[in-house]
């Protein structure tokens, strides 16, 4: 198939244009025009989420599959506009979306959960109601680690001696994961054998505490609890918050429907003798 990959330069972007080259699809990468520096594979096509019209130019007859995975552009009439043209042009829609959508939870949340966003996700559930009602398929990550970047990344204290982790004055929150490989197999799962409306939370391990991700990535082997209201001085309030956020989701339905089979090392291997052992 031809399928058009949005955010083609980007974490995830990148990790599945590979995926899906390697399963013989012919990747279309759409990039702004003056994209940072990156190896894609395959064709290229200019566009903007800001400039609808040319998302809408780039889904010509012969692409059989848009995938969505560049970030919001956090204006919600800009999202939905995007959206709105890059259904348009008859290909079937893969939206990238997240499980912050659903908040916080404490049992393991499905695809069937309620929503309850917090506020960098704020409006994404519309978004994804518009992808599902229009028979497109919608992708929630938990949090995405793996290849040495990523939020992960960000654990590691300025001063390199001891773990850090995100809280707001309670336990350390879990956080659902999922290595961006695994992820990539998942989309290419989905492209492959999904029906129309379905929606899949693409979790490997439901429920991960960010002190052990700390620990592990602390070289005196100790977590320093980084406060919710420090961080957000250096990362932004709402983007803290979500780090902050606690979380239990399943990632079952993936495996059921699909066949998905997620097989990479965990979080805190990963962190402790993994891709990001070795930066």
């Amino acid at each position: 198939m031809n399928v058009l990959v949005l955010g083609a330069t980007g974490y995830i972007g990148s990790v599945l244009a590979e995926r899906l080259a390697e399963h013989g699809h012919d990747v279309v990468a759409l990039v702004r025009p003056k994209p940072r520096e990156a190896a894609l594979p395959g064709e290229v096509r200019h566009g903007d989420l800001n400039e609808p019209e040319t998302l809408a130019k780039a889904v010509t007859s012969d692409i059989d599959v848009v995938v969505h995975a560049a970030n919001p552009v956090g204006d919600e009439a800009v999202d939905v506009a995007a959206i709105e043209a890059l259904a348009g042009g008859g290909a079937r829609l893969v939206y990238v979306s997240g499980v912050w959508v659903l908040g916080a939870t404490t049992e393991a949340a499905d695809e069937d959960a309620p929503v309850n966003p917090i506020a960098l996700s704020g409006y994404r559930p519309r978004v994804e109601r518009l992808v599902l009602d229009g028979g497109g398929i919608v992708v929630r990550p938990g949090v995405v680690y793996g290849r040495g970047v990523g939020i992960p990344a960000l654990l590691a204290a300025p001063d390199g001696e001891d773990g850090r982790y995100v809280h707001a004055g309670g336990p350390a929150p879990t956080w659902a994961t999922v290595h961006v490989d695994d992820l990539a197999d998942l989309i290419v799962l989905a492209i492959e054998k999904a029906a129309p409306g379905n929606l899949f939370h693409a979790v490997a391990e439901e429920a991960v505490s960010v002190a052990d991700v700390a620990a592990a990535a602390g070289r005196s082997g100790k977590a320093v609890p980084w406060p919710i209201g420090e961080a957000s001085e250096v990362l932004g309030r709402p983007f803290a918050e979500g780090l902050a956020l606690s979380q239990v989701v399943s990632g079952d339905l993936a495996r059921k429907n699909l066949g998905w089979n997620p097989s990479r090392p965990g979080l805190v291997d990963d962190v402790r003798s993994g891709s990001y052992a070795a930066r």
